[in-house]
């Protein structure tokens, strides 16, 4: 006689906790090679766009329609290229850690190293003293994590015969803490703890909720132009819905784009001269953009994004990206 333990009926067994742990870390991780290729922009950064330059101070205000965005930050606010970078590597982060509890996701590693993170980033070379470009990477971090947005929204409807005018206001403080340990003097230099930030809940919701993919072949070419990189992502999200034709007049972009430019006739003139060679910039990295200069501003057709419209809906249907926009 055998003492074999019986085989349950169906020769079905259980999975054992190790094997429900490792199927569930290899679906992660294919989850994750599904964002490896891209970056990722979230919808309000893409309207809600960051200086191009220090002339902005510590405080922005920008007005389109009945919405007006103000960004404040006792740092002076970020600017250029750098706080566009960091923001794209950290939304896709942000989204590569949505499996994880949402205390713990919104804590996202820097790195062990300055070098690492500069990188990671798409930042090209390191250099130190107080021009080089690890001195402005640090100033910019700083500036950024202590940014906080308002979204104020003036509008009306009618109760009872009678039009009652409403203002609906949201604050977003993009940190809720960061700790940076690198040696700006050694960027190669291993810290004994990783550098980290806690991004508050709703700007970490914000960004894994309407998350836009980008190319990071395009952004890698475009990457020196904090106008070229907002135009892009503006472009490539509109396309994702765009259906029509549209033209976006000079106006309209420079209240999105050109906060920093005086809307006398001399800035109106130099926010065009400046976009239009953005646009250059961006057509020569994305031939397909379906986009044509007018004379009253940029018309927009119908045509693909530059990532494919089948994976916008990949990456919506696992990260629920689609989610409604909380910020």
């Amino acid at each position: 006689m055998t003492h074999d333990s019986p085989v349950p009926r169906g020769g079905n067994t259980r999975p054992t906790a190790r094997e429900e742990l490792e199927a569930r870390l290899e679906e992660i991780e294919a989850a994750n090679q599904l964002l490896d290729p891209y970056a990722f922009s979230s919808r309000t950064l893409i309207q809600t766009t960051f200086p191009h330059s220090s002339r902005a101070g510590d405080k922005l205000v920008l007005k389109n329609g009945a919405v007006t965005v103000t960004m404040i930050s006792p740092n002076g606010l970020p600017y250029g290229v750098y706080p566009r970078l960091i923001m794209c590597w950290l939304t896709r982060e942000a989204l590569r850690r949505r499996d994880l509890p949402e205390d713990e996701a919104r804590t996202i590693p820097l790195g062990s190293s300055l070098a690492d993170f500069m990188r990671d980033v798409g930042i090209m070379g390191r250099s130190g003293g107080k021009t080089g470009n690890i001195t402005s990477l640090r100033k910019q971090l700083r500036s950024l994590f202590t940014t906080m947005i308002t979204v104020e929204v003036t509008n009306h409807e009618n109760r009872d015969k009678r039009q009652i005018v409403f203002d609906q206001m949201q604050n977003t403080l993009i940190a809720e803490s960061s700790m940076l340990w690198w040696d700006t003097k050694n960027p190669e230099q291993l810290s004994i703890q990783d550098s980290s930030v806690t991004l508050t809940a709703g700007f970490y919701r914000e960004l894994t909720c309407s998350a836009v993919p980008l190319d990071v072949s395009i952004l890698r070419e475009i990457r020196r132009s904090p106008m070229a990189i907002d135009l892009y992502c503006w472009m490539t999200y509109r396309a994702s819905y765009q259906r029509g034709i549209t033209v976006v007049t000079w106006d309209q972009l420079q209240r999105q784009f050109g906060a920093s430019y005086q809307g006398t006739a001399r800035g109106r003139r130099d926010f065009k001269r400046r976009l239009l060679e953005a646009l250059e910039k961006v057509v020569a990295a994305w031939p397909e953009a379906a986009v044509d200069v007018t004379e009253n501003g940029l018309m927009l057709r119908p045509g693909a994004p530059s990532v494919p419209r089948r994976v916008h809906q990949e990456i919506a249907k696992r990260y629920a990206t689609d989610a409604e926009n909380r910020f």
